[in-house]
């Protein structure tokens, strides 16, 4: 099917024609700036600060614990010993204070 215009269309309408296509490049240079702020503002950041947070677990990882050596915990419980007096040379270990319960009338 075969449309015919009228021979006057092209000079009729080639002006809200550039109208609009000049509306279209400056929207898209709007959106262009609005996605590019985007980015720039909140997707790099956020990458840097989780990749800082990577690092810092990853550091926090290799390093050795306080008091002990890597990979030997120093509890006592895992290491198989027993907590507690064992017999009247053991050592006191922490704050354990040694009390006598006494009754009233």
């Amino acid at each position: 099917m075969v449309i015919k215009l009228a021979s006057g269309f092209n000079r009729d309408f080639a002006a809200p024609v550039l109208i609009l296509y000049y509306m279209n490049v400056f929207v898209l240079a709007i959106l262009g700036y609005f996605l590019y702020r985007f980015i720039a503002g909140f997707l790099v950041p956020l990458f840097r600060a989780t990749g800082q947070m990577r690092q810092q677990f990853h550091n926090m990882n290799q390093q050795p614990p306080p008091g002990g050596q890597p990979g030997n915990p120093t509890n006592s419980k895992a290491s198989g010993e027993q907590p507690g007096p064992t017999g009247q040379g053991s050592e006191k270990v922490g704050e354990y204070i040694d009390f006598e319960e006494i009754k009233s009338k």
